[in-house]
């Protein structure tokens, strides 16, 4: 045999299990080669199809990784405008900033959580209201709308209720 034709034989390409990798080093050295493999997916779908497309990835370090054609800004920025102009020459600053839409979305969450506020500090009311004994004896001149809606409401249950186990009674003990 000649020495210079022998190949040392590897186990070539293995197929591993997809699962979350426990050590950290082992994490950061899977989403170096990984994110190389994707980008360069999405670069060549993008050649082949004639497309535009955005990545943003998060390593397990933290560090953000962006692929963009023709780039990662320009493609959230015609998504967040809501258009499909890709036009890279335009300036940043009239563009819309990730700050501005993190900004509108946490004014909108904090809008949310004062309503859900308010509906909970509703329902304590009429929950504290309904603990009492002898609610359907309450006047119902002190109470809002959502409390004569929810006082209808129970009194209907109620009236139906009644009506069912009076139905079941007569059915348990015919009259003879």
């Amino acid at each position: 045999m000649d020495m210079f034709n022998q190949r040392k034989k590897s186990t070539g390409r293995k197929k591993i299990e997809i699962k979350k990798i426990e050590k950290d080093s082992n994490k950061n050295v899977t989403f170096s080669k990984r994110r190389g493999g994707l980008f360069k997916k999405a670069s060549e779908l993008c050649i082949l199809c004639n497309i535009h497309a955005a990545i943003i990835v998060f390593s397990p370090a933290n560090k953000c990784y962006c692929f963009g054609q023709p780039n990662a800004e320009t493609i959230l920025t015609s998504y967040l405008k809501g258009t499909k102009d890709f036009n890279p020459t335009e300036p940043i600053d009239k563009s819309v900033s990730y700050n501005d839409v993190l900004d509108r979305e946490y004014e909108e969450a904090i809008k949310r959580l004062e309503l859900e506020n308010k509906k909970l500090a509703d329902t304590e009311t009429i929950a504290k209201f309904w603990k009492k004994e002898d609610w359907w004896n309450e006047s119902i001149d002190d109470m809002n709308n959502d409390q004569l809606e929810e006082f209808m409401m129970s009194m209907s249950e109620l009236r139906w209720n009644l009506a069912e186990r009076a139905g079941a009674r007569v059915m348990m003990h015919p009259m003879q």
